[in-house]
């Protein structure tokens, strides 16, 4: 339950103030209910006009009440195409210090959605939302291009949509141009192309859930307890601005090949105590045609329950960090706990 006062909300026993910097966006309320409310919203695009740059001592913080958030009016047949070479966009919001925060602990109650990919109702590869801004901050939430995905949405059963196609084609979430930038409890769904927040300079990935095909992940991000469905054999593009990094997650092969990479180009990757999930046997490498001089790192990695190394093919492209120091880098234990 959320309960609005006017001036403040109640959720979760906290009494959140309203105000220049503290935004409450609710998709059931009417016009007419929040007439001379200048910090109440019933849509996205009307909360990002007022948007002002927050600081890390006062971000600008947006709660967004369960409900289906169209970036993209799905309903509109135009053919959305790029300006200055770029991709076309659903929105592009500049903030610094943008918090969205979903009011519910299940992702899936609070969407911001699109439903438009490359040739399906797009000249370009779609991307709903091309943020500008350090210190953004996103949780409780889905950001999902439904293009080639149904949307199910529990709560309210007429606000599904089923997919335009069932032709997978680039279909973008999000690009992020900033740096430290925090994801927790978000679902990032899409199939081609899906880019969570791609593009930042350094991104934690904390208990989010990703769904996605090829060319699909952050380089530059960390994935703390995080899920992912492959849907393809490659779901990085490249990794090798920095190495992206994998802690305690697990990843499901959610596809019928025979391989699973992460890497389409060579890149640095780190894996640690993390699981494959499979239906059937299948070889685990970094890349498919991996350099000599490329090195990845790996401790404690499973498969179907299994001690696991990747790219045994190669192996001497993987160190072990089992008896390294290096290891201190990634994981510490405390009393027993990681």
């Amino acid at each position: 339950p959320i309960e609005w006062e006017k001036d403040y909300i109640l959720f979760d026993g906290q009494k959140i103030e309203l105000g220049p910097k503290t935004f409450f966006l609710d998709g059931q309320l009417s016009d007419e209910q929040i007439k001379g409310q200048p910090y109440v919203f019933n849509s996205f695009q009307k909360a990002a006009e007022q948007f002002i740059d927050g600081s890390e001592s006062e971000p600008m913080r947006v709660y967004i009440a369960p409900y289906v958030y169209w970036i993209d009016d799905p309903n509109d047949m135009e053919i959305k195409k790029g300006k200055n070479g770029r991709e076309p966009f659903g929105m592009v919001v500049k903030c610094q210090n943008l918090h969205l925060i979903g009011l519910n602990d299940n992702p899936r109650n609070v969407v911001l959605a699109s439903w438009r990919g490359q040739t399906q109702g797009a000249i370009g590869n779609f991307t709903m939302f091309d943020f500008w801004g350090d210190g953004m901050v996103v949780k409780n939430l889905t950001m999902g291009n439904f293009c080639n995905v149904d949307l199910e949405y529990p709560l309210k059963k007429e606000l599904s949509k089923e997919k335009r196609n069932s032709a997978i084609t680039q279909a973008h979430v999000a690009y992020c141009h900033g740096d430290k930038i925090y994801a927790e409890n978000v679902h990032f769904i899409s199939r081609l192309n899906m880019n969570p927040l791609n593009g930042a300079k350094r991104i934690l990935f904390n208990k989010c859930h990703m769904e996605s095909t090829d060319d699909a992940l952050t380089g530059t991000g960390v994935y703390l307890n995080c899920t992912f469905h492959f849907y393809g054999e490659r779901p990085f593009w490249r990794s090798d601005m920095g190495g992206a990094i994998f802690l305690n997650s697990d990843f499901y092969v959610k596809h019928d090949n025979d391989y699973q990479y992460f890497c389409k180009a060579v890149g640095p990757l780190s894996i640690v105590d993390c699981r494959y999930h499979t239906n059937r046997e299948v070889y685990a490498g970094w890349t498919a045609y991996p350099t000599d001089w490329l090195r990845c790192y790996q401790y404690n990695v499973q498969m179907n329950g299994r001690p696991y190394l990747i790219g045994s093919v190669k192996p001497y492209n993987t160190v072990c960090m089992d008896q390294l120091n290096l290891l201190n880098a990634y994981r510490v234990e405390i009393d027993g706990q990681v």
